[in-house]
């Protein structure tokens, strides 16, 4: 095959713009993820207590504070993917200590750093292990947080969080990290039209939220 220095051009062209646009997917929900923490934090009212708080307490706001605006500075400095995929790392952080804070402010234990909330990684680090089914689905074990494992033995719905890849939502558990989130949007991205498959499932866990799992309302 003949070297065709146009045909080139535009392969190198169509990378870059892909790149971008992978980047900017990756930096709308790490952004996401950065500002549910700012008002995550800002809701613990601790500036105005700084002086009375003990030693422990005041370590563990402080850190999430820093990691706060670590992750904020490399979002807003990012210009790749892999920028923004280091960022969720602090973010996990950050939100670790949260949960310290809180598990201190109720005189709790402080909380193990284990993965994430299974149906929502904004809510913390998971507390325990609980059986869940999703809607039709087979029902597996899942590491959750406590106000999650608190819904799910009262027999309501946990609080799932909705993503956006591409032009629909989806679950969080089912989209994955950022970087699935941005495989994803270009796989669904690909899609015909006429398949709903996604969409379906991301109305399925609305109406269990209003209806709860059972289909009964409230």
């Amino acid at each position: 095959m003949s070297w065709n220095p146009l045909r080139r051009a535009r392969e190198r062209r169509e990378a870059e713009l892909e790149a971008v646009d992978r980047w900017r997917i990756a930096r709308r929900v790490a952004d996401e993820d950065v500002t549910v923490l700012g008002e995550q934090l800002a809701d613990l009212h601790l500036d105005t207590l700084a002086d009375d708080l003990d030693d422990e307490t005041a370590h563990h706001y402080g850190r999430a504070l820093e990691h706060y605006e670590q992750a904020k500075d490399a979002v807003r400095a990012s210009t790749t993917v892999a920028d923004v995929f280091a960022v969720e790392q602090v973010v996990a952080d950050a939100r670790y200590h949260r949960a310290a804070v809180l598990a201190l402010q109720a005189g709790d234990p402080l909380p193990q750093r284990r993965e994430p909330c299974f149906f929502d990684p904004r809510h913390g680090p998971s507390m325990r292990e609980m059986p869940w089914a999703p809607p039709s689905g087979v029902e597996r074990t899942v590491a959750v947080c406590a106000s999650d494992a608190r819904r799910l033995e009262g027999g309501e719905s946990p609080e799932v969080r909705m993503v956006r890849v591409g032009d629909r939502y989806v679950p969080s558990h089912e989209a994955g990290g950022i970087a699935a989130v941005v495989d994803r949007h270009r796989t669904m991205r690909d899609e015909r039209p006429e398949s709903h498959n996604r969409k379906n499932l991301a109305e399925a866990y609305i109406d269990q939220a209003i209806n709860g799992p059972d289909g009964r309302f409230g």
